[in-house]
């Protein structure tokens, strides 16, 4: 049961238990007044006609009295009026309309004989009549005997169950208006706020993003608690954010280290390839070499060429594997990071225009001398560039953005240097972005890759407390690396 139809249901009872004790105590108190009132008007007639009686018994105007009584029982039908003598004789008119019970009348025969005052009701419990007996003054008349009103309480009954109506009309409509105004208050108040509330609960906790804040219209407890559920939400959603960037950061920390230990592994077991490898791989490049020079035979001549080829090969991937092998890293130092990039693009620029392939730099005008790896950005340009030339099949365009940016730690930030490397070569697939940065991971097998440029990246710019990310595109529209590192100038 909800909360509003429990406080309409209490105020309900509360109002029968209430207003029930107040209507029997008013409808008490009207039947006692009415009767009061019944008793005094009975009673001044009485003495009244009384007086009357007196005067015309005492002189001897029997007709009188009856003419009298005639006119009194024809004004108040609810009323009839008898002289009892204590011989035993009535006197009454004809015009009697109450039919007087046995009891009435046995009771009233021997108040007069008695010659005192009685009143009483009959019967007792639910009287219809109200009997009222007054002995005549003595002085006044030679005749002994009462003068009896006899009152019907119709007439008082009829007002009763009226007043008991209205009384019961009045308390039931006032009970059902206040539990319906009790309803409809308690809705708009109480019902529609805390259902506003159970519904930005709910959104708050199905939803990803803050939900709209609650209007705050009021100084009552509902608005307060509005209030602090508006400043609560906030608080809770920024610290999911903060929440969600540490376990983001969390999870590429996991993925660095993870990475780390695989480059560990790859740079030892690197090393030991490339000493194992590269002493008979010297001796086998010398012999070839001695032997295209001096053979002459032709096939000879041509099979040596081919061993100086390869041998010279291996010994390439030998060295790029010795890039793997755990070294010292450089000591920071202040340098011009534009000129820095500069001398890597100058260096690969005759390759690029071998292939038809323009080159594109654009940075602010100048910057500040910067506190950075100058051969590990050196690597990782060249490493960008060599990768954007070899997935450019025919003629294309490469475009290098220098710029000043930021880069996020938890909920800090704090200025990084910001270098984009864009391509319109063959793009990257899909399914191949969560793998880009992994050691040997390569598309291009068949044409030499090793898989191990991206990796390189990764980990000097991971050296350097920076990121690299790859935007997405769609395969065969080009792709674009973005490496944000942090911005350390002289202090």
């Amino acid at each position: 049961m909800s909360l509003i139809y429990k406080l309409t249901l209490s105020l309900f009872a509360l109002s029968l238990v209430v207003f029930g004790i107040y209507g029997i105590y008013q409808l008490r108190t009207e039947s006692q007044n009415l009767r009061d009132d019944v008793e005094k008007e009975t009673r001044l007639l009485a003495y009244s006609l009384l007086v009357s009686v007196e005067n015309a018994l005492r002189d001897r105007q029997m007709e009188d009295v009856q003419e009298l009584l005639q006119q009194i029982e024809h004004l108040k039908p609810s009323i009839d009026v008898r002289i009892y003598i204590q011989n035993r004789n009535v006197i009454h008119s004809n015009a009697e309309s109450l039919i007087w019970p046995e009891k009435v009348e046995q009771s009233l025969y021997q108040a007069a004989l008695d010659g005192e005052i009685k009143q009483f009701y009959f019967p007792a419990d639910e009287p219809d009549f109200m009997v009222l007996s007054l002995p005549f003054n003595k002085a006044s008349t030679a005749m002994k005997g009462n003068l009896a009103v006899v009152r019907s309480l119709q007439k008082m009954k009829e007002d009763l169950s009226k007043t008991k109506t209205y009384i019961l009309w009045s308390f039931f409509s006032f009970v059902v208006f206040t539990s319906l105004l009790c309803f409809f208050l308690g809705h708009v108040y109480i019902s529609r706020p805390l259902q506003e509330l159970r519904q930005a609960m709910l959104a708050f906790r199905n939803s990803r993003e803050p939900p709209e804040p609650l209007p705050v219209t009021g100084k009552d407890e509902l608005s307060s608690v509005r209030q602090e559920f508006n400043r609560m939400t906030a608080e809770l959603f920024s610290a999911y954010r903060r929440l969600d960037a540490e376990t983001q950061h969390r999870r590429q920390l996991q993925r660095a280290l993870q990475n780390a230990d695989k480059m560990i592994t790859i740079g030892q077991l690197s090393a030991g390839l490339a000493h194992e490898i590269g002493s008979p791989l010297q001796i086998v490049n010398g012999r070839a070499r001695a032997l295209a020079a001096c053979g002459e035979d032709k096939e000879v001549h041509r099979i040596a060429n081919i061993l100086v080829e390869q041998t010279d090969r291996i010994t390439r991937i030998v060295q790029r594997l010795l890039e793997f092998a755990p070294h010292p890293s450089p000591e920071p130092i202040f340098c011009d990071v534009i000129q820095t990039i500069a001398e890597v693009i100058d260096m690969l620029d005759y390759e690029a225009q071998r292939q038809g392939v323009t080159m594109n730099f654009t940075h602010a005008e100048s910057l500040p001398l910067l506190l950075i790896n100058k051969d590990g950005v050196q690597q990782i340009v060249l490493n960008l560039l060599s990768n954007a030339l070899a997935s450019i099949a025919d003629t294309g365009s490469i475009r290098i953005d220098l710029s000043k940016d930021s880069i996020a730690y938890a909920d800090k930030t704090m200025p990084a240097l910001r270098l984009t490397v864009t391509d319109t070569g063959t793009g990257i697939a899909p399914e191949h972005l969560p793998y880009l940065f992994e050691p040997y991971f390569t598309t291009r097998g068949k044409k030499g890759g090793t898989g191990l440029g991206l990796a390189v990246v990764k980990t000097l710019v991971t050296e350097m407390d920076g990121s690299v990310a790859v935007a997405e595109a769609e395969s065969g529209k080009g792709s674009q690396f973005i490496v944000h590192l942090p911005w350390k100038n002289r202090s």
